[in-house]
């Protein structure tokens, strides 16, 4: 791809988005070497909202149409930060222009358009980069470390986690997310898209999976304030257990419900030579335990990993890594490979097979048995 110098982003959709464009903004502010950004434009679902961004965002173009932002030529990034079902319509869209393209997980509403969306940039020889933030927390990419240095030998089981609060309210209205055909699902196309791909960036795609979800509140009001009920489609709650190629098992889990839990990751990895927790509770130290030590001396190691995002300006040793989010740091990896040119990771092809992780454990939700992996 031809390089970018200055990034001129056209962001659609300002939910989530918000969160995107002060990323995009901090960036500059913690990575010396990336081009100029500037946000130019956006696009929203009505008038009244993009009216909201561009004030907001100190911009003066927003619009309804996200075409617009596709045909211009005074733009050439596009960020997608729009529920799931519009995914499929954006990105090929996108895929048709040369810009570069950043895109919200999940990649797709399913599987099967996932893969539609792979294979169309396959056939122009494209690529988008997809938001797995989570992996870019230093803690995250320390464990990485160990695993690939061999730290923790064969690993046998783990155990990943997202819960949040988010919806613990049953008078809290889900909009969109309580829809299937919106959403592609609850906690299972919400947050489990990040768990699954620290599960295969970690430590291997998984060959098969049993899989139960809970609906806990089955009604809901319409819009906030509102007597009229809708019911609720999609999961409050999963857990998933998955059966790796390489011999190890292990769970995934995750709920909206959590009462204490504003946004609790945790990572737990064990091995035949050592373990490993983390909880983004508690996001500066990794415990380790080392199981080539004597019994008597293995006990858990506080690791620090406050200073472990890379090649950054910040944070320093005095300045602890809730500093710098993972939002801010997934954009910096997006833009530098943009301006170099180089491949997108976690590209689509990585997305899809997060989507394909979330089918089988839909699947298997459904069938109520252990679903195996169709796809090559």
């Amino acid at each position: 791809m031809v390089q970018l110098d200055p990034i001129r982003v056209g962001l659609i959709g300002y939910g989530f988005g918000k969160v995107y464009a002060n990323a995009l903004r901090d960036v500059a502010l913690y990575y010396a070497d990336l081009p100029p950004v500037e946000l130019v434009a956006v696009a929203t679902s009505s008038v009244t909202s993009g009216k909201l961004a561009a004030e907001q965002l100190g911009i003066e173009h927003y619009t309804t149409d996200y075409r617009e932002l596709l045909a211009s030529d005074d733009i050439n990034t596009v960020v997608i930060a729009t529920p799931p079902y519009l995914h499929r319509e954006m990105l090929l869209a996108a895929l048709a222009t040369d810009k570069a393209i950043y895109t919200d997980k999940p990649l797709a509403n399913n599987l099967l358009e996932a893969q539609e969306i792979v294979t169309a940039a396959c056939a122009r020889g494209r690529d988008a980069q997809i938001s797995f933030t989570l992996r870019y927390c230093p803690a995250v990419q320390y464990v990485r470390q160990l695993l690939q240095a061999g730290r923790l030998g064969k690993v046998y089981t783990f155990r990943l986690a997202f819960y949040r609060a988010s919806y613990r309210n049953p008078e809290k209205p889900l909009r969109w997310k309580a829809e299937m055909a919106k959403s592609g699902g609850g906690v299972l196309s919400d947050l489990v898209p990040h768990l699954a791909d620290l599960l295969i960036w970690l430590i291997g795609m998984p060959e098969q999976l049993a899989a139960q979800t809970r609906i806990f509140i089955p009604e809901r009001p319409a819009v906030q304030g509102s007597s009229e009920r809708v019911r609720v489609e999609t999961d409050d709650h999963v857990i998933i257990q998955a059966d790796l190629a390489g011999g190890q098992i292990g769970t995934i889990e995750s709920g909206r419900l959590i009462a204490g839990a504003v946004s609790n990751l945790s990572v737990e990895i064990y091995g035949s030579e050592g373990s490993l927790c983390w909880n983004i509770m508690d996001p500066n130290y990794l415990y380790f335990a080392d199981a080539r030590l004597a019994d008597s001396e293995q006990d858990w190691q506080r690791i620090p990993v406050t200073q472990n995002y890379v090649s950054t300006l910040l944070p320093r040793v005095d300045i602890p890594a809730g500093e710098i989010p993972s939002n801010v740091a997934a954009f910096a990896d997006f833009l530098s490979r943009t301006s170099k040119g180089q491949s997108y990771d976690p590209g689509l092809e990585q997305g899809l097979r997060v989507q394909e992780v979330i089918e089988m454990a839909a699947e298997a939700q459904r069938a109520g048995t252990w679903i195996a992996r169709s796809m090559p």
